[in-house]
């Protein structure tokens, strides 16, 4: 009812003011900045809220709005999933898997276009089971980038390549707090307050990451060559191998197996760390202490690592949430999708999948490339069209997550992503240190991932309907037998 919303001086167009806040905020501090401060984001998000609710009719209605938005319980649930796996991404990251990728690397011989290749691959690995591009970005530049500099590959190209790999993980991986995310926004029409299980959108997902990856390697192999190697490769490999850490992609694709087969991240976490424990243990990648540990009041080990690592993540999307709530109890998000539905292209399928894709990488390119925020505000959005148009949620959260990790993760003058690589190229004395336009052009990747989820909706490649129960189907109504979705027997 409308005496039921909240009301803004200066109409329903004041109910954005919090997000739009938020989006200078996130802007100023991963670009102007050039600070990767996730505490100061959420902030942000406050600090709109702030703002807005002195355009607010309804001074205590509008926070009470605010902190049902935050205590909503997909909100809470994915904090949690974020907090467990954020332990295990921990783990992998402590046992240094990048060491034992350099080794077998060297073993076989690989140069220039090859090691290129061969660093693309290895990165998506650690991404894919660290669940963080920025884990893996930081596990891999600084043994990946100089190795390959020193072998003879194109510096802008490596850089490029090494943030792609790592945008992979983020894409893909179970684990990954974006796969979270787009996974728990969205819901079945069928059932009401059940959303898309993260093994069945990892599983459908599956084909567009790795179409876009196969193609990656093959132009990764033809450009990322004939730069001119320099001295000390050798010795800088030799100081960067270790072929232990190998034996940790075990606990990894018995973790990413289980995900999805069973469709429980807990359980599938939870027997990667304890596996994974072991094993560091046995080989010696870990100390008991490296665990948990508490030196002088001082807490450590990957445990505590891990969980506090996603304070960030877990604040920022906390406070969105209470930006989401306030703006919906106005019809703010509302008017937005009734403007959406009315355009012409929401009038088919593939019209309205391609206002979505257009949608979602605008969004994510003004909040400088960050996926969390982008997916928590368009989720909605997607949600509500996707169920109009009988999408199927795996479909739909695909789609959201896809759009965030490609193109607008990788536009050199606002990507917080781009910005951050640009500076891990500096300090090294046989190399110039790199701009955001030499980075971004080793972002084949993120590329061909717009392409592929492109061609998709342009194509109805992979698409797939809600049926009655919950199953996916054809346009035609035939049952897509798949063993990632929720309702098949």
């Amino acid at each position: 009812m409308e005496e039921k919303k909240l009301l803004f001086r200066g109409g329903v167009a004041a109910a954005f003011i919090p997000l739009a806040v938020f989006c200078i905020g996130v802007i100023a501090v991963f670009v102007t900045w050039f600070s990767l401060d996730f505490n100061a984001v959420a902030m942000m998000a406050i600090l709109g809220l702030m703002v807005g609710s002195l355009f607010c009719r309804d001074f205590s209605r509008y926070w009470e709005a605010a902190g049902r938005g935050m205590a909503n319980e997909i909100c809470v649930f994915t904090l949690l999933i974020l907090f467990v796996v954020g332990m295990f991404g921990a783990l992998i990251k402590a046992c240094n898997v990048s060491n034992g990728f350099v080794w077998l690397a060297y073993n076989i011989n690989l140069r220039e276009g090859a090691f290129a290749v061969f660093v693309f691959v290895a990165t998506c690995v650690v991404s894919t089971a660290t669940g963080s591009s920025f884990s893996a970005l930081y596990s891999c530049f600084p043994i990946f980038y100089p190795s390959a500099v020193l072998l003879g590959c194109q510096p802008g190209i490596m850089a490029g390549l090494i943030l792609a790999g790592a945008i992979f993980g983020d894409n893909l991986a179970p684990i990954s707090d974006t796969t979270i995310l787009s996974a728990s926004v969205q819901e079945y029409k069928s059932h009401p307050g059940k959303t898309a299980d993260i093994g069945g959108c990892v599983g459908t997902r599956f084909k567009y990451s790795i179409t876009a990856g196969l193609a990656a390697c093959v132009v990764y192999g033809l450009i990322a060559g004939g730069y001119q190697p320099g001295e000390g490769a050798q010795e800088y490999l030799m100081a960067n191998m270790d072929p232990r850490p190998l034996v940790m992609l075990v606990p990894v694709v018995l973790m990413l197996a289980i995900s999805i087969r069973t469709r429980n991240i807990f359980k599938a976490i939870l027997t990667g760390i304890i596996l994974g424990t072991a094993v560091g243990l046995i080989f010696g990648l870990i100390a008991p202490a490296d665990i948990l540990w508490c030196t002088d009041g001082t807490m450590s080990g990957f445990l505590y690592d891990g969980f506090s690592g996603m304070i960030g993540v877990c604040l920022i999307i906390l406070c969105l949430n209470g930006v989401m709530g306030v703006m919906n109890e106005a019809g703010a998000l509302d008017a937005m999708i009734d403007a959406m539905m009315r355009s012409s292209l929401a009038k088919t399928t593939r019209g309205a999948e391609f206002l979505l894709a257009v949608s979602q990488t605008l969004i994510t390119t003004v909040m400088g490339g960050a996926q969390d925020p982008a997916i928590i505000t368009m989720g909605p959005v997607f949600n509500r069209i996707g169920q109009e148009k009988g999408i199927h949620p795996y479909r739909r959260a695909n789609m959201l997550d896809g759009f965030s990790n490609s193109l607008a993760v990788s536009v050199p003058f606002l990507s917080c992503y781009v910005f951050l690589t640009s500076q891990l190229s500096e300090g090294y004395e046989f190399v110039a240190p790199l701009n955001t336009f030499e980075v971004s052009t080793g972002m084949v990747y993120t590329v061909f991932l717009f392409l592929a989820f492109m061609i998709s909706i342009l194509t109805g490649w992979g698409r797939i309907y809600e049926g009655p129960n919950g199953e996916m189907v054809k346009e035609n109504g035939e049952v897509v037998k798949h063993p990632y979705s929720v309702f098949m027997k």
